[in-house]
């Protein structure tokens, strides 16, 4: 896709982690598969079965806080979910340039900062195991604010705590539903990811301008930089 960035009226650059920077496939499997067969196996059921009775424990907290703590789903399930993404942690991997883009935008001076629904310990796990976190300006989970960045006051403890001007950000995050808050808060420039899961078959139809492979940003910070 062409991007229409004027990266001189850019100083801060907002990463999601999981289906952004990171692979979501390691974030499916381990919900998907992982946590079912674990259940499965504490109540004596098949896998099958144990996935339907936990699909509606899930959709009853999407969207919350709830829905990404490792804590709540460890003492609601009565599993050591911390152990267990620890045994599946190869898995986690980084999406194609994921790390280049990273460099290519420090070397531009952009501010970047990491803004993660995950909950603090899944965010020590995967920044243990990518090694990217020295990238960052700044590493924000959800659960230090108490809201997630689907909730309109998310955005408002964000801005409270770490001041930005949203008219000179950019923010990148495969979930839509958080485009739409990001959005509605007033950032100006948001972009959503096609193939957040390099398993599945990239999304169609999306509502925001979306990024297929993450170096279209840089390839287009480089030729802005050339023209310089």
């Amino acid at each position: 896709m062409a991007l229409n960035i004027n990266w001189q009226a850019i100083d801060l650059v907002m990463f999601d982690m999981d289906g952004t920077l990171l692979d979501l496939a390691f974030d499916n499997l381990f919900w998907q598969q992982a946590v079912p067969q674990a259940w499965a196996a504490l109540h004596q059921h098949p896998y099958e079965q144990a996935l339907e009775l936990l699909k509606p424990q899930f959709k009853a907290q999407e969207g919350t806080l709830n829905w990404y703590s490792l804590p709540y789903w460890s003492h609601a399930l009565n599993l050591d979910l911390t152990t267990l993404k620890i045994q599946y942690q190869d898995h986690i991997c980084l999406r194609p340039h994921a790390v280049q883009l990273l460099h290519d935008l420090r070397m531009a001076n952009k501010k970047l900062w990491l803004v993660t629904n995950a909950h603090p310990i899944v965010l020590h796990i995967k920044m243990q195991k990518t090694g990217i976190s020295h990238l960052f300006d700044q590493l924000i989970s959800s659960h230090d604010l108490g809201f997630a960045k689907e909730q309109e006051l998310f955005w408002h403890k964000l801005a409270a705590q770490y001041p930005f001007d949203k008219k000179r950000t950019i923010f990148v995050d495969d979930s839509e539903s958080v485009l739409h808050a990001a959005r509605y808060y007033g950032i100006e420039h948001v972009y959503g990811i096609t193939q957040p899961d390099s398993k599945l078959p990239a999304r169609q139809q999306l509502k925001f301008p979306a990024i297929d492979q993450l170096n279209e940003l840089s390839k287009y910070l480089l030729s802005i930089q050339a023209e310089e």
